[in-house]
């Protein structure tokens, strides 16, 4: 079965010069393109710089280094903080780490912690590195006992005590030598709990052909099954599934690239699937006239409407620094808002405040004075005024290592960190949200 096809044309839902109106400090509205950001402080946001342990080795005269989309990836509420889950540069490798908050969530620290292996006497090509630690997986997704589910090749439950149990295992290729780039590979983008149902979505890559996944357990963990996609126009779309969106029984999964993603055509086409029922059954329907380097990084439901996040880029770039949002209110039927009005900044990462107002965290590249010096990306925080078409913009500051993650958690602040600063909202309430 499929629904009405989401159709979007190049023109976008605002008309250009309305206002996004927005009360208090950091408005946004049309003719402020949002670049002369004002500080995060002023929407409640306080910063812990270098609060964050840093996820790769270093040393007396290496700062060290991590990759884009490497290091904390994801945070998920834990106690009286979160639980941050990703990857340590080990001088050789990626290996799984976690973080865990301190009291009073203002420190995130590496959890075990990394130590150096003595490895003097093994020849330098058969060295390893710290193999890492933690909850393995490249999602975690919290579960009403207090435990939490590691997503990654292979499924694994963490116990409120600690205590770690192995359960089911992908029936997907896995590529665990990055250097061949032409084997046959799998990722995990994304898992979420719809009721007693934990969704997993993704990508395998099979004889150079990419299509997106979709896997279902129903009994947290211990086995899973593939639920079949609907195809688009007769066949399934050569993307991933990059994020799964949950409102009560209602799931919508978004693609996540566009067919223009990486070459930067003008005009393109992305993929989305809905489900009413929990995930058992899923309509399928495309978005087209998606602007150049179209990708999607966060799905979420807020303020009575969807939202499906993510960046494109400027006119004749080859690289994404403006942020792409989506809306409907259906999850079958969706506009692209004109977000000239809110600056520069791709969205990575979003969740929803104990005001049920969308939080949203992204960066842009900061221009180059020289072409070979590293790349410098600034940070910033967007706070939906309820509508979701108005936004506050606060600056989160411009690193190496912007924000790449957000929680919404128990007592309702909301937390942003990246790979080594944090901020910490100052208004506890009654928490919920989507996790990035």
């Amino acid at each position: 079965m499929r629904t009405s096809r989401g159709r979007l044309a190049v023109v976008a839902s605002l008309v250009v010069g309305a206002a996004l109106i927005v009360g208090g400090c950091g408005t946004i509205s049309a003719g402020n393109t949002g670049t002369a950001d004002t500080s995060a402080a002023q929407l409640g946001f306080k910063e812990y710089a270098g609060a964050v342990d840093y996820p790769s080795v270093t040393g007396p005269h290496d700062k060290g280094y991590v990759a884009p989309r490497e290091g904390l990836r994801q945070l998920v509420p834990l106690g009286d903080c979160a639980l941050g889950e990703g990857t340590f540069a080990n001088g050789y490798r990626y290996v799984n780490v976690n973080w865990t908050g301190s009291q009073g969530c203002t420190k995130l620290s590496i959890t075990p912690k990394p130590d150096a292996a003595d490895e003097t006497d093994v020849p330098y090509s058969m060295r390893s590195g710290w193999l890492g630690g933690g909850l393995p997986g490249d999602v975690v997704v919290p579960w009403d006992d207090g435990s939490l589910i590691g997503v990654g090749a292979t499924l694994t439950r963490r116990a409120p005590d600690g205590e770690q149990v192995r359960l089911a295992t992908l029936p997907l290729t896995f590529n665990t030598h990055p250097e061949q780039e032409t084997a046959d590979d799998a990722s995990v983008n994304t898992a979420v709990k719809v009721g007693s149902l934990l969704l997993i979505g993704g990508g395998q890559t099979v004889d150079h052909v990419e299509s997106p996944y979709v896997f279902a357990s129903h009994d947290a963990g211990r086995t899973v099954r593939r639920v079949p996609l609907p195809p688009i126009d007769g066949r399934q779309p050569s993307t991933p599934v990059g994020d799964l969106g949950v409102h009560g029984t209602e799931v919508v999964a978004f693609g996540a690239a566009a067919t223009n993603a990486y070459d930067f055509h003008p005009s393109g086409t992305i993929p989305f699937w809905r489900s009413a029922d929990g995930g058992a059954h899923w309509t399928s329907g495309d978005i087209t006239g998606t602007p150049p380097g179209t990708q999607v990084h966060s799905v979420l439901y807020a303020s009575g409407h969807w939202l499906a996040m993510g960046g494109y880029a400027k006119a004749g770039a080859f690289y994404d620094s403006l942020p792409l949002v989506l809306t409907s209110q259906d999850g079958t039927h969706w506009t692209r808002m004109d977000t000239s009005a809110m600056g520069t900044g791709v969205i990575t990462a979003a969740t929803v405040d104990s005001a049920g107002r969308p939080v949203l965290v992204g960066s842009a590249p900061r221009p180059k004075s020289r072409p070979n010096t590293r790349t410098v990306l600034c940070g910033s925080v967007w706070v939906g005024n309820g509508t979701a078409k108005g936004w506050k913009r606060g600056g989160l500051g411009c690193s190496e290592d912007p924000p790449s993650a957000a929680v919404t958690l128990a007592d309702g602040r909301v937390l942003i960190a990246g790979n080594r600063d944090l901020w910490l909202s100052r208004s506890p309430g009654p928490g919920h949200g989507h996790r990035s």
